[in-house]
């Protein structure tokens, strides 16, 4: 728990006043309100974003999960900063899997902040969750000695604006992007096994894919805006992260469990959904192994 060395009912000191008591709902097992409730329940490509990671979060742990769960591990080893004892925000936590590694690695305390609270609740203690967007973090000056991006700034419209909310709040950076061009045939494999049930990619998903692309085209920009924020000492490497995922369901689980997919497949019959899952599996036959190409970006 950020700020306080224990108590009961202790609000954690990295949050701003008016987050306090909200924090506290988050303890009982409400959303910590990181901003006003109709970013979270209105309409719109927001709204189709959190509504869709929310369906994701009951399989994440074991699907994409799997996937994530590495890559996280190797983006805290580049920290630019010292762990041990350090405050971490897990900006675009998910499931919390950065926010794991930063405590396996030494980090005294860890909040994870993303939009979709479903995959939040998942998140144990001593993690703290709060909802928050990105843009507008609800966090005091310099609250946390590193903030942990693992695969978030490029989804996002702004990241600008959101490098500048990290500089503010926190003391290091450390960022992941999918590297320029990296695939894995198990990707259209699967994508193209669901077609005949009927499945199409989401608007907002093909919008934010859009601008993944261009993010992971051009790391440097993403670093420049980094610099631009008031970062010092940015660096860009590009890692390669063995998943250690190889056999057909690995690789189906790892596809179908992700956000653009899982409302799909909730929306089948229990038969079809099945039938949907086979035929992933038996596309993605011989596509293994999964390693995964990623340029991360650090300063302080």
């Amino acid at each position: 728990m950020v700020g306080g060395q224990g108590g009961a009912g202790r609000a954690p000191a990295a949050l701003t006043a008016p987050e306090q008591a909200a924090a506290e709902h988050s303890a009982a097992g409400q959303p910590a309100a990181g901003r006003p409730a109709r970013e979270r329940t209105g309409t719109g490509p927001t709204a189709d974003v959190g509504a869709a990671y929310d369906a994701a979060a009951a399989g994440w742990a074991d699907g994409p999960g799997q996937v994530y769960g590495p890559l996280a591990r190797a983006l805290v080893r580049a920290a630019p900063v010292p762990l041990a004892g350090g405050r971490i925000l897990d900006l675009g936590a998910g499931t919390g899997l950065a926010g794991r590694a930063a405590l396996a690695a030494g980090a005294r305390q860890v909040v994870a902040a993303d939009l979709a609270w479903a995959m939040l609740r998942l998140i144990g203690p001593p993690q703290r969750p709060v909802t928050a967007d990105a843009g507008a973090l609800p966090f005091r000056d310099g609250a946390f000695d590193l903030v942990v991006a693992a695969f978030c700034l490029n989804h996002l419209s702004r990241p600008g604006a959101a490098l500048g909310e990290i500089r503010r709040v926190g003391r290091g950076l450390a960022a992941s992007v999918f590297a320029s061009g990296w695939t894995h045939p198990a990707k259209l494999a699967v994508d193209g096994a669901l077609r005949p049930f009927g499945f199409r990619p989401p608007a907002w998903y093909e919008a934010m894919k859009q601008a993944a692309d261009a993010a992971e085209q051009d790391p440097a920009r993403l670093a420049g805006q980094a610099a631009d924020a008031g970062f010092t000492g940015v660096r860009v490497a590009a890692i390669t992260v063995p998943t250690g995922l190889s056999t057909p369901a690995q690789l189906a689980s790892w596809r179908l469990g992700l956000a653009q997919y899982a409302p799909f497949l909730k929306s089948l019959d229990p038969a079809r959904r099945a039938a949907a899952r086979r035929a992933a599996e038996q596309a993605a036959a011989g596509t293994g192994p999964l390693v995964v190409s990623m340029v991360v970006v650090t300063a302080r």
